[in-house]
């Protein structure tokens, strides 16, 4: 089908809406699954962009679409999906072939990392998707970053695996069912004192976690940078539904003016 174009809000590739069918999808463990789509020609996006996505046959319930950030692009673009709610629960139970209207490239991707700065990506749970396509990207240009990765359990580091292979992993569990014990913020504070601060933190997870790193991170000198989860219904600027405190006053929204925002312009105590 013809895609219809949304605007180009910050000079890179266009957001096209479209019908695709589900190519496969791949259950990882009890609550994740990854879904693939099939498009006639490549999606070209960033990592840390992300797409709204809706089947085309789901009718009024659920009414709006699921924002999801990109595993990667292509013409086999992919998605990693937690059964949270009735949008995730249909998505996670779709079989190859169902049709599925997808909205992409959507949002401000991850910025670059200075050839100064070693990238450290820091992970918490289903944060690690925009992460994970960064992860490759870095890995293409010969540079491969440090991944801390963390959750409550093993069972909540869905893509170590993935993430391992194309970066230096580390893991924390708080229930030590996979590698350290405790936080993935104490992975972070031995990567700060061993390279004095002189990193990039790229950060992606619940909201304590990614305050916690932006106020590691600018205590110790290091540039952060964070992809801000928020409600959207529209995914381009329409509704203002994903307002995210800005530091300074104001906010920020997630959707246009991120997902990928400098750590040091969000309020996090509001």
């Amino acid at each position: 089908m013809e895609p219809s174009r949304a605007p180009d809000c910050h000079g890179g590739p266009l957001a096209r809406q479209l019908v695709a069918p589900l190519l496969r999808r791949e259950a990882v463990g009890s609550t994740h699954h990854v879904l693939t789509f099939e498009l006639d020609r490549p999606l070209e996006a960033e990592p840390g962009q992300f797409a709204m996505v809706r089947g085309a046959a789901w009718g009024s319930s659920p009414f709006l679409p699921r924002p999801m950030s990109l595993l990667e692009a292509g013409k086999t673009p992919s998605i990693l999906v937690k059964v949270v709610g009735e949008g995730t629960r249909r998505l996670a139970t779709a079989s190859p072939g169902e049709l599925f209207t997808f909205h992409a490239p959507l949002g401000r991707g991850w910025s670059p990392c200075p050839a100064d700065r070693t990238p450290v990506l820091v992970a918490g749970g289903v944060g690690v998707c925009p992460l994970l396509f960064l992860a490759r990207s870095l890995a293409s240009l010969g540079r491969e970053p440090i991944a801390l990765y963390g959750g409550r359990t093993a069972c909540e580091l869905p893509l170590d695996g993935a993430l391992g292979r194309v970066a230096e992993l580390r893991i924390a569990t708080e229930d030590g069912s996979s590698g350290e014990t405790g936080l993935v913020t104490r992975l972070l504070e031995q990567v700060l004192r061993d390279t004095n601060g002189r990193v990039k933190a790229f950060v992606c997870g619940p909201r304590r976690m990614m305050a916690a790193v932006a106020g590691m991170c600018r205590d110790a000198g290091a540039l952060c940078e964070v992809s801000l989860e928020a409600v959207m219904g529209c995914g381009f600027g329409a509704c203002l539904g994903c307002a995210v405190p800005r530091a300074g006053g104001g906010y920020l929204y997630a959707c246009s003016q991120g997902p990928c925002v400098d750590g040091f312009a969000v309020d996090w105590g509001r």
